[in-house]
């Protein structure tokens, strides 16, 4: 098959949907399909666009047999304002449907959402080439935007849930990964054969336990330390401010410390509030390479996760779960919803009420007294996460249903 995949991040970004857009465009590139992706010069996550893309409007090389078509975005710091993010996002569906046109026709189109203005992007490609194309949905848009009071304007709304509604009726299937995403889908109007759930992955061959972390553990001071540590994005979805309350509730505890490694749009803000605290029990480490975090993980006693209140992220399974749970530590979870009864039904961590540092400082003190639960815990995880999780066993799956899909 020729598979053009549309999304708004990919490497050399990090984050979890540059990952799974290459690791799935990787997995049909070894399984001999030809693979064209469509994105934008590299700026996750501060808006800034890369050394070495600077000034190019077009670009298209091979990256380990994938053809990558980069062309122009708007990118600014601090998109996460409105109409900032929205002349980001608008900028590259316009540009996306130049890079596709490059590309020539494919069999099938793939597109990433969030930004689901790609949605728009694809429609305008499958009319002119007459193919369909599978809208993967990870994040509701617009709903998140309303519920977090960034859109407002009741004219804007009805427009921006007119073209959702749009691209879901347009589009040949929509994938997504949890039972209330699909939910909220269906109940749009879309029918529900149109909706299918297919699982978030991890790669458990590169994430799972490392013993050989004490130069890492001697090198950050962690020696005689109960480490609890967050990894990944530090933007405001995260609420992360929590963890640094929690921190302060638990100063006094000298064998506590809370590690936060990642870069983000918050993250000034995080370490002016440790440092207004005067807290010495958090530590800030830069943003690592992939193959680099299950060192940091395995060398950490419990792995935080947290995310603000609101209704649009009940379904929500943030990647970086499946991560933690593949390397075997046990889990704090901090936020409701799909995630929590994961984390319960899996048995690999403890779930407690997102923004409740006391409810958090309460559950790390329960896993810094018991050492059996921890490694019972983090077993579980390990346990889970390869037998529903695995990234050889989910990308087959997802390429016979492209299959399947393009040759309806």
């Amino acid at each position: 098959m020729k598979i053009l995949i549309i999304t708004q991040h990919f490497p050399p970004e990090p984050g979890s949907a540059s990952t799974r857009m290459f690791e799935l465009s990787e997995h049909l590139v070894i399984q001999g399909h030809e693979v064209t992706v469509v994105t934008p010069f590299p700026n996750y996550p501060k808006g800034i666009i890369y050394d070495g893309y600077i000034g190019k409007l077009y670009m298209k090389k091979q990256e380990k047999g994938i053809t990558v078509i980069r062309t122009f975005v708007c990118a600014l710091p601090r998109r996460y304002k409105f109409f900032q993010g929205m002349l980001y996002y608008n900028s590259f569906m316009v540009t996306s449907i130049f890079g596709a046109l490059t590309a020539g026709r494919h069999d099938i189109m793939y597109v990433y959402s969030p930004p689901y203005f790609l949605g728009i992007s694809a429609w305008i490609i499958g009319k002119l080439f007459h193919i369909p194309f599978i809208l993967e949905v990870n994040d509701l848009w617009p709903k998140s935007a309303i519920a977090l009071g960034v859109l407002k304007n009741k004219y804007l709304i009805k427009i921006a849930e007119w073209v959702e509604k749009f691209i879901y009726k347009n589009a040949e299937k929509i994938f997504v990964y949890s039972r209330q995403i699909g939910q909220y889908i269906i109940d749009t109007g879309i029918t529900d054969k149109k909706v299918e759930i297919h699982s978030l992955w991890t790669d458990t061959n590169l994430f799972q336990y490392q013993s050989d972390f004490n130069d890492l553990r001697i090198k950050h001071q962690w020696n005689d330390k109960f480490v609890a540590m967050y990894a990944g994005n530090i933007g405001a979805a995260q609420g992360l401010e929590y963890i640094i309350e929690c921190a302060h509730l638990l100063k006094k505890n000298g064998k506590i410390i809370f590690v936060i490694v990642g870069d983000g749009i918050k993250k000034d803000a995080l370490v002016k509030k440790r440092d207004g605290y005067g807290l010495k029990n958090v530590q800030f480490i830069p943003q690592q390479p992939k193959e680099a975090i299950p060192q940091f993980l395995s060398a950490a006693d419990v792995l935080l996760i947290h995310l603000n209140k609101a209704p649009h992220r009940l379904g929500t399974i943030p990647a970086k779960l499946l991560d933690y749970m593949s390397c075997g530590r046990p889990i704090l979870a901090a936020i409701e919803g799909e995630t929590a009864n994961l984390v319960e039904k899996s048995k690999c961590g403890l779930a407690v009420e997102s923004q409740n540092p006391e409810a958090m400082a309460k559950a790390i003190l329960t896993l810094y007294e018991d050492r059996k639960l921890r490694e019972g815990l983090g077993a579980n995880a390990r346990n889970y996460a390869v037998s529903c999780f695995d990234k050889i066993k989910l990308l087959a799956e997802l390429e016979n249903r492209l299959y399947e899909v393009a040759n309806n």
